[in-house]
């Protein structure tokens, strides 16, 4: 069945997709480390005004919001902007959301301090576009924080091999489709890995980091594997190879990049 991405976007809930990923300890590593990191990169500097590109529920520009920022969230789906003022609300923090779209941001030039996109680039139809619009919104000094999750990581690639020579000599492993398959599940516009998202943001920015978060998330059998060792073995180890994947981001389950506008970009101050 055809679908079309746009009008997708629109209605997107993550209950869709949830019940494929599993509940296992390398998912709550990975995205406790994926929240806080990307928090800390985009929070450098005073506080100010920072735009959160498809929020989803809003996480982290409502903790942002504790320490001083100015949140805005946008995203195209209503469904996630309900839950995102509803979490705003019960944290006890005012945030700012707006529905729209990555690619025709609704907003004048220049009028954010730092801008999170967080897994969600692989969602939007126009990536040149979001880009474009990306550098437009931030002053001349902001930072975009992009991250990705990685299709060029050691454990996707690892898993498409394993379940490559699976399914060649035992046919019930093809009727199970997995996150990290190849191509990537229909609510998904592109594969991105390192080397395709710097690209994409290179016309437009300037890189200040570029960091990995966690290794093997999503490995078959890799969390069932940990849900067995003890609690201070497990996080030694989670711990270890989430270093390793911030030196080598190419093989990281996440890439986090930096960026800051080439050009001056519209008007230092906001009304």
């Amino acid at each position: 069945m055809e679908i079309d991405a746009k009008a997708y976007q629109t209605h997107w809930h993550p209950e869709e997709i949830c019940h494929d990923i599993a509940a296992t300890p390398d998912t709550s590593f990975i995205f406790r480390a994926w929240d806080y990191l990307v928090g800390v990169s985009a929070s450098a500097g005073q506080p100010g005004r920072v735009l959160d590109v498809a929020c989803g529920n809003a996480r982290d520009i409502t903790s942002l919001s504790d320490l001083g920022w100015e949140g805005w969230g946008l995203d195209a789906s209503p469904l996630q902007l309900r839950d995102a003022r509803k979490a705003a609300e019960e944290a006890g923090q005012r945030i700012n959301l707006v529905r729209g779209v990555a690619e025709w941001l609704p907003f004048k030039p220049g009028v954010f301090d730092s801008l999170i996109c967080k897994s969600a680039l692989d969602h939007f139809v126009d990536h040149d576009g979001a880009m474009r619009g990306f550098a437009r919104v931030l002053r001349p000094k902001g930072r975009a924080v992009v991250s990705i999750n990685n299709y060029g990581s050691l454990g996707t690639r690892s898993s498409r091999m394993l379940y490559r020579l699976l399914r060649a000599v035992w046919p019930p492993a093809r009727s199970k489709r997995f996150l990290w398959d190849s191509p990537v599940p229909f609510q998904h516009t592109r594969e991105f890995a390192l080397d395709n998202t710097r690209a994409l943001g290179k016309p437009y920015f300037s890189e200040i980091d570029c960091y990995g978060v966690s290794l093997l998330w999503g490995f078959p059998g890799w969390g069932r594997f940990l849900s067995f060792l003890p609690g201070g073995i497990r996080d030694l180890v989670l711990r270890a190879l989430s270093k390793l994947a911030r030196r080598l981001p190419r093989l990281a389950d996440v890439v986090v990049l930096v960026w800051q506008p080439k050009e001056p970009q519209g008007q230092h101050s906001a009304d």
